[in-house]
């Protein structure tokens, strides 16, 4: 199994090509680090599924989850804005894997500590395959304390950044 690492210096512009995937809904703090980084650690190409609505079906408040072509537009335009120069394919993620599992080129894939299974089972996907793992490499979230009236009250470590939160506080108000 191909060692897991923690972004560091080391890594900037490391991987020519990386893949990784999410929700992306209510593009918020934690999606912005989350997606800065992954540019950070790509020279060449940033392949980033965003989950499809069927794959959401039991997501809490999903009823006040944006479309996913407005989670797509969102991501793609961020990750333009960072770099223009970084080829960008933001596509809809219908599986575990997405391009992950098909291209022989991906070399990593960026993630947090809340999705590492998600990055084995990609692995192992990749290995019946007969592709060389991608090296999963983890940056940090942006976590928040969030108070009873859904106010960020400070950066505590008490509660990661988080769609279903800025979902359940539509939902209240």
């Amino acid at each position: 199994m191909q060692e897991k690492n923690t972004y560091t210096k080391e890594h900037l512009f490391k991987y020519n090509v990386t893949c990784m995937g999410g929700t992306f809904d209510h593009m918020h703090l934690g999606h912005r680090l989350l997606l800065s980084q992954a540019v950070i650690l790509t020279k060449g190409t940033l392949h980033c599924g965003v989950t499809s609505d069927v794959l959401l079906a039991k997501k809490a408040y999903k009823e006040f989850m944006e479309p996913l072509e407005t989670r797509m537009r969102n991501v793609k335009d961020f990750l333009q804005a960072l770099n223009p120069r970084l080829t960008v394919n933001v596509f809809e993620l219908t599986d575990m894997a997405g391009v992950g599992g098909v291209l022989p080129e991906i070399e990593a894939c960026v993630l947090t500590r809340e999705t590492e299974k998600g990055g084995e089972i990609l692995n192992n996907i990749r290995r019946e395959r007969g592709l060389k793992e991608a090296e999963l490499v983890f940056v940090d979230m942006i976590m928040a304390d969030i108070d009873n009236e859904g106010t960020v009250e400070s950066e505590k470590f008490s509660n990661k950044s988080s769609s279903t939160s800025i979902r359940k506080y539509l939902a209240e108000h």
